[in-house]
């Protein structure tokens, strides 16, 4: 554990002629110096803007998390927490001749070598409170204090991968709410390394929601954002699509002596038997269930559980998406968008609460809503690739009914007991990308790839961090069965599952549910059934149950100018 995790305390302003400004930093940015006006390292030339968001006018109060690259170690990330404050200018004791507007803007900001966010946060926040209620802002020895107290807090921390308080105000059952099964999608969409911007504001929800998505991939927030804002701007790049890696598992051979499934060497093409792979005590005889619909909860909830028992570093894990020019910006300030069009980015996730962001155009390959819950995509390829498999589907619905639809609700126990919890979704999201992992290693036209979609299976296998994990260890996968969790025989269950996504998702699906609602209306509005709404019913059921048998992507092909959800 280093023995200071906290780098610097921050006081940003915003000047009227200056724009955002650093106005004060301990310790001082360069030695010797006072700290005051600080000026920022160049690698650092954002940091005013992304603690002092875009359009924090319209709130008293907000906190921003983001990422800065480290000046000492290219391999390492800067974590910046800031809260935001702002107070009517009367309030303010000891005013200076800058202060000419009638509010006063300030954020107390914490740069930081832990990703602690929330963690932080609770702190910070309360610190930046009693820093305004002061009413005099040349009154530092605060800030100094906080530097000091939070260093003896955090370096306190011996593990953080372990520490209670890595996931703090990164609440997964509010992500799960929110997106229902889109919240799947979207995790598999993380893998994809494409260009996605989630939109939002304020910005405190807007970075959690990304924060907390990103916890749901295993190891990620503790050990996978070290190099999420590293990138060598200066230096010749490739197109994106030339920065992919070509990993052909198509020409691995199966051995069939002792078992169906041909298991590929972490190092090498090399085939290794199966019986030589370490057994894992958990796992070893998960059985492939016959039919979902047959499927006794406690057994598949010991399934799940069993799976995510097995350490993720033994298995390769975390992955490495964050990494190679592809970066990850929780909140992003418009000047930030001169990185994101540097030739040298492959790919990122950022969020944004600029409608510039939305406006520009091929900014992004995936736009997020998240105040609609709306994953919106543009590209025809990238939708099919993000098909959400009858498995799938299996898996978000046992998500959302744990969540969302809880058998027995208890106003006592409500959020306190671990199924359906955060844990427990963290739990099952490990169980599904280790499933995941191990599948993806069978070869080519193996059925049980067709569970996750071959398509997603394919575009994966192009990506940097699937390469990096193929090239390393992760021999324990191996104890897997290879084959989704959720397999099984095709069911009515199923068919339900598929028209409600259907439904949800699709232009025409979402016409009937506004025509269902219209018809309604009239009927209760008036006692009869409106024979205007009726036969707009009618038609919305005709057209879209002709169409649900066919390609959901075909009426998107017809207009793809035009961006649609998922």
């Amino acid at each position: 554990m280093t023995d200071n995790p906290i780098l610097h305390v921050l006081v940003v302003g915003f000047h009227h002629k200056k724009g955002c400004q650093v106005e004060y930093a301990y310790p001082p940015f360069i030695e010797d110096t006072t700290g005051v006006s600080a000026e920022c390292p160049a690698a650092w030339k954002h940091l005013p803007y992304l603690a002092l968001p875009d359009g924090s006018h319209n709130f008293d109060e907000d906190t921003a998390y983001f990422h800065l690259p480290s000046q000492q170690d290219p391999n390492e990330t800067i974590y910046g927490i800031s809260c935001y404050r702002q107070i009517p200018l009367e309030k303010i004791i000891n005013r200076t001749p800058d202060m000419t507007r009638s509010t006063i803007q300030k954020s107390v900001c914490v740069l930081s070598t832990l990703p602690l966010y929330g963690h932080i946060q609770v702190k910070m926040s309360l610190i930046t409170h009693a820093y305004f209620e002061e009413g005099d802002f040349s009154k530092i020895s605060l800030l100094h204090d906080t530097y000091h107290h939070l260093n003896a807090c955090l370096s306190s921390i011996d593990n953080i991968s372990t520490s209670p308080h890595l996931f703090v105000g990164l609440s997964a059952v509010e992500l799960v709410t929110r997106f229902r099964h889109k919240v799947l999608l979207l995790f598999k969409l993380m893998l994809l390394e494409n260009k996605v911007l989630f939109f939002y504001s304020p910005v405190r929800p807007l970075c959690s929601t990304i924060l907390t998505l990103l916890s749901l991939h295993p190891g990620l927030i503790e050990n996978g954002l070290n190099k999420s804002a590293n990138i060598n701007l200066s230096s010749a790049s490739q197109p994106s699509s030339e920065n992919k890696c070509e990993v052909n598992v198509s020409n691995i051979s199966p051995e069939t002596e002792d078992n169906d499934h041909s298991i590929v060497s972490q190092k090498s093409n090399d085939v290794v038997d199966e019986d030589l792979v370490p057994n894992n005590t958990f796992v070893s005889n998960i059985p492939k269930d016959p039919s979902i619909d047959s499927l006794d909860e406690a057994a598949m909830q010991y399934n799940m559980i069993s799976i995510a028992q097995i350490n993720s570093e033994d298995c390769g894990v975390p992955m490495s998406i964050f990494d190679n020019g592809n970066l990850c910006q929780p909140y992003s300030c418009l000047s930030y968008m001169d990185i994101l069009t540097d030739p040298s980015v492959r790919g990122y996730v950022i969020g944004a609460s600029n409608i510039l962001f939305k406006q520009k155009k091929n900014l992004a390959d995936v736009i997020v809503e998240i105040d609609e819950g709306k994953v919106e995509i543009e590209n025809i390829e990238l939708k099919r690739h993000l098909h959400l498999t009858t498995e799938d589907l299996r898996f978000a619905d046992y998500l959302v009914r744990h969540v969302v639809q809880p058998e027995k609700e208890d106003v006592f126990l409500d959020g306190v007991g671990w199924e359906g919890g955060d844990e427990w979704i963290r739990a099952q999201f490990k169980a599904y990308l280790l499933s995941l992992l191990r599948t993806s290693l069978l070869s080519e036209g193996a059925p049980e790839l067709n569970h996750f979609n071959p398509s997603f299976i394919s575009a994966w296998q192009q990506t940097k961090n699937y390469q990096i994990w193929l090239n390393q260890e992760h021999q324990a996968i191996m104890a897997l069965e290879p084959c989704h969790p959720f397999a099984g025989q095709l069911s009515v269950a199923d068919m339900k599952l598929r028209i409600s996504h259907t439904m949800q998702s699709s232009r025409s699906g979402r016409k009937l549910n506004q025509a269902v609602q219209n018809t309604s209306r009239a009927v209760a509005s008036t006692g009869k059934v409106v024979g205007g709404a009726i036969s707009q019913a009618k038609g919305a059921v005709t057209n879209w149950w002709s169409n649900l048998t066919t390609t959901q992507d075909l009426e998107d092909e017809k207009n793809t100018p035009v961006i649609q959800d998922v």
